[in-house]
């Protein structure tokens, strides 16, 4: 009975009739979706691992990220833009905060990068490197994008955010500096509209501007971080709502730290570092967990999709393949054109996660072919009226068996090697018969 009644639940939720509903009906099932998506993450615990993951490198590369930065705003005479950015970031910790930031400021200030020597500015950037790194590995397992950057690539992008950061950093502190301080502004609105509207206007600007701030800048690293295209609006949304997170969460770790007397009775000096990895830990749980929203919004299709449930059955695998050549072959001979990822996924209501590591093992195997642009399109890599059904499944056979090379020199016994020799010769006179065109078109011979 619960059972059944689950059964139905999860229908009306995850069925494909729901963008035939009306609007209001429409998108809080979407909004759900999302969040059941990104919830059954955060219990599956890769968020939370990866999170774990990056508290350690974090602390091991926080004061040589500072101190580049520091290095950078010192050069342009900003350098005191950093203390703000600190204080602001480490608010939720309270007075403990401010003396980590304190001393955090006064160690970098003490670091002189200038006589480091080769080695020495060697391994700051390496480790400065090594924090990227560790940073978009979280985001492409997120996205599951199995290649990262090159590291002539990392060098490049990394050490280019490293040197840009901190100007944006500045502009958007003297930015927000300007509006406190636009005297001129406030006094000729005053004269005209009155005291009380100007000064709920100019108090509300100054309530927004941080979460603004804020978005933008998970925005941008949504968009940067992943080894794959990220569309802007998905990018904007998931930063903003993580800005918010990030806000209220804060004040609400804010509220943990006064009234955790017992964490300083207990650990003393300790307090303060155990209560810093806590920040951080809930910091990147926050990033990640806007990542996940982001992958989430720009493909919906994966929604429904555990990590679990991504492994597929040899006989499903092709199975799978079969339809997306048919799909394929069917839009290239009827519209002459090819077909994207997203509705190719859309049309065989399977999850594009899924599709995107069969249709690269075919692309791989030279049965289809992909375009260059941004709306890359899957076409045929072959004339599809001469390449057979067999063809395209050893192909595909062919190019899993190369993923893994350790056990293509299995001992095997001659009766199992004899009897699958034969089934094979018996389905490639089945299916060597029939074409991929054939199949496409649904004019199989009997």
């Amino acid at each position: 009975m619960i059972a059944d009644a689950l059964d139905k639940l999860n229908e009306k939720i995850w069925g494909a009739g729901i963008y035939g509903r009306p609007f209001f009906l429409r998108w809080p099932l979407l909004t759900l979706r999302l969040l059941m998506a990104v919830g059954r993450d955060l219990k599956e615990g890769y968020l939370g691992l990866r999170a774990t993951s990056l508290v350690y490198t974090t602390l091991l590369s926080f004061a040589p990220v500072l101190a580049i930065s520091f290095s950078v705003l010192k050069g342009i005479g900003a350098h005191n833009n950093i203390e703000p950015f600190l204080q602001d970031f480490l608010e939720p910790l309270g007075e403990q905060g401010a003396e980590i930031t304190a001393r955090t400021i006064s160690f970098v200030d003490n670091i002189q990068v200038g006589v480091l020597g080769a080695v020495g500015m060697a391994l700051l950037i390496y480790s400065v490197i090594a924090l990227m790194h560790k940073i978009e590995t979280a985001f492409n397992d997120i996205w599951h994008v199995s290649e990262t950057r090159s590291f002539a690539q990392r060098v490049r992008d990394y050490l280019g955010v490293l040197f840009i950061g901190p100007l944006l950093l500045f502009l958007s502190v003297a930015m927000t500096t300007t509006l406190q301080h636009a005297e001129k502004t406030r006094s000729f609105l005053q004269e005209y509209l009155g005291a009380a509207p100007v000064d709920l206007l100019f108090g509300g600007i100054f309530q927004v501007v941080p979460y603004v701030l804020f978005g933008v800048a998970f925005a941008a690293l949504y968009m940067f971080m992943p080894n794959t295209r990220v569309r802007l609006l998905p990018a904007l949304v998931a930063g903003f709502i993580t800005g918010i997170l990030w806000k209220v969460l804060g004040q609400m770790f804010g509220v943990f730290v006064a009234g955790s007397a017992n964490y300083a009775a207990i650990y003393s000096a300790f307090a303060a570092l155990i209560l810093f990895m806590i920040w951080i830990y809930i910091g990147w749980l926050i990033v990640l967990v806007g990542a996940a929203l982001c992958y989430y919004i720009q493909n919906p299709s994966n929604q429904q999709l555990s990590r679990k449930d991504m492994q597929l059955s040899p006989h499903l695998r092709e199975k799978v393949a079969l339809h997306v050549c048919a799909v394929i072959g069917d839009v290239f001979y009827s519209e002459q054109r090819g077909i994207t990822l997203t509705r190719l996924a859309a049309r065989l209501r399977v999850p594009s996660a899924v599709l995107e590591g069969i249709v690269s093992t075919l692309v791989d195997a030279g049965v289809l072919a992909l375009t260059v642009g941004r709306n890359a399109e899957y076409l045929p890599g072959r004339p599809f009226d001469t390449t057979s059904v067999q063809q395209m499944i050893e192909a595909l056979r062919a190019r899993d068996a190369q993923k893994a090379r350790s056990l293509q020199h299995i001992r095997a016994l001659a009766p199992v090697d004899d009897l699958l020799q034969r089934g094979d010769i018996e389905r490639g006179k089945a299916l060597g018969a029939i074409t991929l065109k054939q199949l496409a078109q649904g004019k199989i011979p009997a």
